[in-house]
């Protein structure tokens, strides 16, 4: 008989279907501090653990930075680490974590602007420091000019004077070739339009 081609649906096993099948979704971080925030959705599938993010805005006159730094970074990593499987937390960050995130690096206003300061910066720096990684940056280490967002106000988006606020952030044991998921890549849609922020994708290996 003639072997078939395979098509893409005979290819989607049950098997594969019920690793992709969510057990749980919840809404919280685990501090009732945090609650009326509504920043945060877990997915829980069954070989590792999503989380959707928009983390607070430090303010235009930093009101909120001890906040965000001291109660909402430290109180997130606690909740990733938490987890009984691997996790993948992910969405719009408000940090540019170093220099090469900003497309300005250096100017004098930077330290003093939500997103770019020197405590942000190192919030962010000692939640990797707890067994994550920053997924496009271990990827990509010497990318340059690779931003999500851009100043609608300022115009910026045709000139590309931008920041990178957008990531994903997974443990560090998603990037081992032993784990039954692996992250292959991470990029940006650059030509995808009508926001200030442009959608980020992440690609995964998931085995059989």
């Amino acid at each position: 008989t003639k072997s078939e081609k395979q098509t893409p649906e005979k290819s989607i096993t049950k098997e594969m279907c019920e690793k992709l099948t969510p057990e749980n979704v919840s809404f919280t971080i685990g501090n009732k501090v945090h609650e009326n925030e509504g920043r945060i959705i877990t997915v829980d599938f069954p070989l590792f653990s999503a989380t959707n993010l928009y983390v607070p805005n430090s303010g235009q006159k930093l009101e909120r930075l001890d906040y965000r730094t001291k109660e909402w970074d430290s109180d997130l990593v606690e909740c990733m680490k938490g987890k009984d499987r691997p996790v993948i937390w992910l969405g719009d960050l408000n940090v540019a974590h170093t220099g090469m995130e900003v497309w300005n690096e250096g100017a004098k206003h930077l330290p003093k602007s939500a997103g770019t300061t020197p405590e942000e910066r190192a919030s962010f720096s000692k939640q990797l420091e707890q067994g994550f990684v920053d997924c496009f940056r271990s990827l990509h280490p010497n990318a340059q000019g690779q931003y999500t967002y851009w100043s609608m106000r300022a115009k910026n988006r045709e000139p590309n004077k931008g920041l990178r606020l957008d990531y994903f952030i997974c443990q560090e044991s998603l990037v081992k070739e032993d784990s039954p998921v692996i992250v292959r890549d991470s990029y940006i849609l650059y030509e995808h339009k009508g926001s200030d922020h442009c959608p980020i994708v992440l690609e995964l290996e998931i085995k059989k």
